[in-house]
């Protein structure tokens, strides 16, 4: 009878020992997430300040903020970069499909684009880590304030003494700074690492149930604390809270122009707020930098894991924070919002104008709902951080398996199932900002005051993530181009270079407006005679040099790794023109 195996053809020679010059080992990966988990994934990947800041973030524009039908100027950018963001969950889906590893954009770019691929690929995703490192920066003193709003929502509720002072704790002169806020730092931070260091499956299943608490504050919120709400019990019980009322805060607030009239579309300031709307959004794909965990239909998965996320998010950023701003007094929001992050000494109580807190002042006889709603809507910005380490891991990982760091980076823990060297640098990373966020290490030139601040951090993170918005795009473009042969199944082919065109315009006209053109003329405004400040002072304090000596740090990393690699006689040429192990 004849034989019915396949011949498969002359064997493989054995590698040499002890060489792994050209030989692609396994990743180490196990695909243990599901569906599901991804989608909480890339929610708790995004919803960072939790579900009670949406309406703080009226004022970090510094921009006038209006309405225009239902939506405010900040609504609207919520929504026209959610509809853009559909073709960036396209694109994630199309090219994960056809290459389904963790690494996320650095594996598509440095395959995809020849020659320089490789370059662009390491840079997109150093200055992503250092984005995600400065987000880190930013939640992890947002962990410890909603713990201060928690306390100060049993005041209002229950007249407490002690918890009219919770405004003060891990403080020192009001604001959570010096040792009293490093040490409560710290154990966020170890608690952070208690979670991140947990096996794959366990440490999806912890993300995904706080994540799932989070959101359904958010629910609690909208259909049962927003009916026992009002404008007007509000205005009525600030003074006795606050000290002011709130003509005297929408006073305050509108004297630096934050109350707009209407809403402008012109790109010279709606990209502002569509910049905004991109720091808060940022996460919803995270996903598909874990592919080569995903279990399943890689297609399904991310899709259904990068629109559900995103569908969240824009319900949050509209829907949600305008009905509760409209309901507690929208010019309110604004103006209070505007105080807080200018870091004006008429902040009221000096905390953010968080939704729970002001319901539990508009209805103080439901605060304990309204307790139960900051605290479980406050675990987001702690879970997130677990879940930027978790991602940027993964991004090392690819480096290591690239050689474009040592290998150490990207051993895999057994235990863990993930890389943990690359985990535990990244909290060692995350402690040294909280030191510059506590003590007055930096240049005030560098740093007002010689620290890292929320707001610096949040437009830091903004311009250093410009590759990793705009590199999908481009990729998008020349990948059924560059690489047909892997292309050939991806779904939407054809449809592609339209929607990597469409998502690269919308990319390059908002980093333009919102992020390049305000430098340049500001600059320009510095070089003049008289100016305020010298053009340096200007590039420190707006995080501007900060993301500067990244890119150089990063362009000086990547060609030293290509010289070591030449001299040990290894060639990448072939590398990068291989699929990733899985």
């Amino acid at each position: 009878m004849a034989d019915s195996t396949i011949p498969s053809g002359p064997a493989a020679p054995p590698a040499p020992s002890g060489s792994s010059l050209f030989v692609r080992q396994s990743s180490g990966l196990v695909r243990e997430v599901s569906v599901l988990n991804a989608l909480f994934y890339n929610t708790a990947a995004f919803i960072g300040t939790g579900v009670g800041w949406y309406t703080a973030f009226y004022g970090l524009a510094f921009l006038p903020v209006g309405l225009l039908g239902p939506f405010s100027t900040y609504g609207w950018a919520a929504i026209i970069t959610a509809c853009f963001g559909v073709l960036l969950a396209c694109i994630f889906s199309s090219l994960a499909t056809v290459m389904p590893r963790s690494g996320g954009d650095y594996v598509f770019t440095s395959r995809f684009i020849p020659k320089a691929g490789p370059f662009l690929g390491w840079l997109e995703g150093f200055t992503l880590c250092f984005a995600s490192l400065a987000v880190i920066a930013f939640e992890v003193p947002v962990v410890l304030r909603n713990l201060q709003l928690d306390g100060l929502i049993v005041w209002v509720g229950t007249g407490s003494s002690f918890f009219k002072n919770a405004g003060n704790w891990f403080s020192q002169g009001g604001s959570i700074t010096e040792w009293p806020g490093f040490v409560a730092s710290l154990v966020v931070l170890a608690l952070v690492v208690a979670v991140v260091i947990q096996p794959t499956r366990r440490l999806h299943r912890i993300v995904s149930v706080l994540a799932a608490a989070g959101v359904g504050a958010a629910i609690l919120m909208f259909f049962v604390g927003l009916p026992l709400i009002s404008r007007a019990h509000l205005d009525a019980n600030l003074p006795h809270y606050t000290g002011m009322t709130a003509a005297q805060i929408t006073k305050a607030g509108a004297a630096s122009g934050a109350i707009g009239n209407g809403v402008s579309f012109h790109p010279s300031t709606f990209s502002i707020f569509v910049f905004l709307v991109l720091f808060n959004y940022i996460g919803f794909q995270y996903s598909a930098y874990i592919a080569g965990e995903v279990r399943g239909n890689i297609k399904r998965g991310i899709m259904i894991a990068v629109l559900g996320a995103l569908s969240i998010g824009v319900l949050l950023n509209s829907v949600y924070v305008d009905l509760l701003s409209r309901r507690l007094g929208f010019n309110l929001q604004v103006a209070w919002s505007e105080l807080f992050w200018s870091g004006n000494a008429h902040t009221p109580l000096g905390e953010p104008n968080a939704t729970p807190l002001l319901a539990a002042m508009s209805r103080p006889g439901g605060w304990f709902l309204f307790l139960v709603i900051n605290f479980f809507g406050g675990i987001l910005p702690f879970v997130l951080i677990p879940v930027y380490i978790n991602f940027m891991s993964r991004i090392m990982l690819a480096w290591g398996l690239d050689r474009q760091v040592p290998s150490w980076f990207c051993a895999i823990n057994e235990r863990v199932r993930a890389p943990l060297n690359a985990i535990l640098t990244l909290v060692g990373i995350s402690v040294v900002l909280v030191i510059f966020e506590n003590f007055a290490l930096l240049p005030s030139s560098v740093a007002p005051g010689g620290k890292l601040n929320l707001g610096g951090s949040a437009w830091f993170s903004g311009l250093c993530a410009l590759l990793a918005w705009l590199m999908p795009g481009v990729n998008a473009i020349l990948a059924p181009y560059t690489r047909p042969d892997l292309l050939r199944s991806a779904p939407w082919r054809r449809w592609l270079p339209l929607m990597g065109v469409l998502w690269l315009a919308f990319g390059v006209i908002v980093y333009w407006f919102a992020g390049i053109h305000p430098i340049v003329e500001a600059i320009q405004s510095a070089l003049k005679p008289h100016a305020t400040q010298t053009a340096l002072n200007y590039l420190n304090n707006t995080g501007v040099t900060f993301m500067l000596a990244v890119v150089v740090i990063g362009i000086v990393i990547y060609w030293i790794r290509s010289i070591q690699n030449r001299m040990k006689g290894i060639d990448l040429s072939l590398l990068y023109k291989t699929v990733p192990p899985d």
